[in-house]
């Protein structure tokens, strides 16, 4: 299968060699030349652009954020051509809404199957991302063997592109809460004059046990040598998103808003 790939960062890169390496031809499209050379090392061919990509047989979209798709997404239906309907998947993190009014905006020329993935980077070099699926069950069917190889496990979430978003916005609440909780917990900790490394160590052998924990130094990592746009971002830029949507839809989120209000905090401190 051709795979056009758009976006080749820290997260697409890994996930196109994986694709590479398991016999896909894959043609991407970065606007980092830097990424595009990386990429290319690693088998992944060259697309001239965005609309270069339409020539494959599915294209997989993985930027930073819904303007950005948005535009590819326009380029993308202007490039396909003699009647064709292009598959693409949408792996970035968007608004629920936003993904199904995109998909309804692009039905003409563009099947969108809405694939937002976890697991973060480690998760992308390994081929065991989660990855929360919605869209026809037809274009599901038939990108699954793409997403077989990029991830672990694939939920469902039904027919209506936007529901995997839904999925992925609740997964990035429960991180963001475990963040800002182990963050008070080793506060605490401290003026006990107790090690963070001694303390994360029994409380991973225990109830306390979690994702984050579990991978606490590179968590830590993402605030103490912080650069603008590293993960800590996305997650912060994630976590306004959904405390707009929990005010559109009446939904109360004290413990997301709070987990937003300590995580911005953080992103604030200056590199150690």
């Amino acid at each position: 299968m051709i795979v056009g790939w758009i976006g080749l960062g820290e997260m697409g890169l890994p996930m196109t060699a994986n694709l590479a390496r398991a016999g896909h031809r894959v043609l991407g499209h970065d606007l980092e030349p830097a990424r595009v050379a990386a990429a290319y090392e690693a088998g992944v061919e060259t697309a001239g652009s965005a609309a270069g990509a339409a020539a494959a047989d599915v294209v997989v979209t993985m930027v930073r954020t819904g303007a950005q798709t948005e535009e590819l997404l326009e380029a993308l239906a202007g490039a396909v051509e003699g009647g064709r309907t292009l598959d693409v998947v949408v792996m970035s993190t968007l608004g629920p809404e936003l993904m199904e009014a995109l998909a309804a905006r692009t039905a003409e020329r563009l099947t969108l199957v809405d694939a937002p993935v976890s697991g973060g980077v480690r998760g992308a070099e390994a081929g065991t991302l989660a990855i929360m699926t919605a869209g026809p069950p037809a274009a599901l069917g038939r990108v699954r063997p793409l997403l077989e190889v990029l991830g672990g496990s694939i939920f469902e979430f039904g027919p209506r592109p936007g529901a995997a978003q839904a999925a992925k916005l609740a997964n990035q609440v429960m991180m963001a809460a475990s963040i800002a909780g182990t963050l008070e917990a080793l506060d605490l900790s401290r003026t006990y004059g107790l090690r963070d490394e001694a303390v994360c160590e029994a409380v991973a052998a225990g109830t306390g046990a979690s994702w984050v924990l579990e991978h606490w130094p590179w968590m830590r990592s993402l605030w103490e040598r912080y650069e603008p746009g590293n993960a800590l971002d996305i997650l912060v830029k994630d976590l306004r998103a959904v405390v707009t949507q929990g005010a559109r839809r009446e939904v109360e989120l004290p413990v997301a808003a709070l987990a937003l209000s300590r995580l911005i905090a953080e992103s604030d401190r200056p590199e150690s």
